[in-house]
C-alpha cells in the first residue's frame, strides 16, 4: 500500500515511502536524483546516472544510499544504534531527507 506522492508545484519532493532493494516506484527516482544531486552518485553513466535516473531500486541505489547514510551517521544511524548503513530508505532516512 504505497502512497502515491503529490508535489506541490515548485515545493520540494516529499518521499511518504519507504523502499528498498528490488522495489520498483516513482519514489525511488526521485531518491536517485537526490543522492545524485547530493554528491552519493549512484551510477557515472547510464541508468541511474545524473539525467538518467530509474524508478528501479538496485544493488547501485543501495550502495549509494549506504554512503549517505553513513556520511549523515549522527542524524540518522546513531539513533537507532546503528553504526553502519543499512541502504533500508526507512522513517530515519527519509526523515532526515524530508526536513531538508
Amino acid at each position: 500500500s504505497l502512497i502515491p506522492p503529490t508535489t506541490p508545484s515548485g515545493a520540494p519532493y516529499t518521499f511518504r515511502n519507504n523502499l528498498k532493494q528490488t522495489q520498483a516506484f516513482s519514489d525511488v527516482q526521485q531518491l536517485q536524483k537526490f543522492l545524485n544531486l547530493n554528491g552519493f552518485t549512484v551510477s557515472t553513466s547510464g541508468p541511474g546516472s545524473l539525467g538518467q535516473e530509474t524508478q528501479y531500486f538496485g544493488f547501485l541505489t543501495r550502495q549509494a544510499l549506504i554512503k549517505f547514510q553513513e556520511a549523515h551517521a549522527n542524524q540518522i544511524l546513531t539513533p537507532n544504534g546503528l553504526t553502519k548503513g543499512t541502504g533500508y530508505f526507512g522513517p530515519s532516512t527519509r526523515g532526515f531527507i524530508n526536513s531538508r
